[in-house]
């Protein structure tokens, strides 16, 4: 029954509710929330491949003109926005790196892609 409980689920469109679920002893757990054109969800992903999932899927929505924003839930947040960075490529894996190092540094990232373009436009801002 245990391990009923621990087999992997994986993520479908923007359902990240039944992300999956990590057999992994000591997998890092991440809350997020994330906001895609204007509807905010929280959800839980547990270990790096989860992780990984629902930053390309953020990523994929942007591409497909969804407005993205998205924050790790770290119980610490800061009134007003004091600090804001924009970082700007048209390389999917450059974004998706430098998005993933701000949100782990605390920022809320938004994600823009311009299809005409095909540049990449990350805003971090904390």
């Amino acid at each position: 029954m245990a391990l009923l409980g621990t087999m992997a689920v994986s993520c479908q469109k923007e359902d990240f509710d039944n992300c999956r679920v990590s057999t992994e002893e000591n997998a890092a757990v991440y809350t997020v929330t994330y906001v895609v054109d204007g509807i905010e969800s929280t959800v839980t992903l547990v270990g790096e491949t989860a992780w990984s999932d629902f930053l390309n899927r953020m990523l994929a929505l942007s591409e497909e003109g969804h407005s993205v924003a998205f924050r790790l839930n770290t119980g610490l947040r800061q009134g007003l926005a004091k600090e804001k960075v924009t970082f700007t490529t048209t390389d999917h894996d450059a974004a998706y790196e430098w998005a993933e190092q701000k949100v782990k540094e605390g920022y809320e990232v938004y994600v823009y892609f311009d299809d005409n373009t095909k540049v990449y436009t990350c805003i971090a801002i904390r």
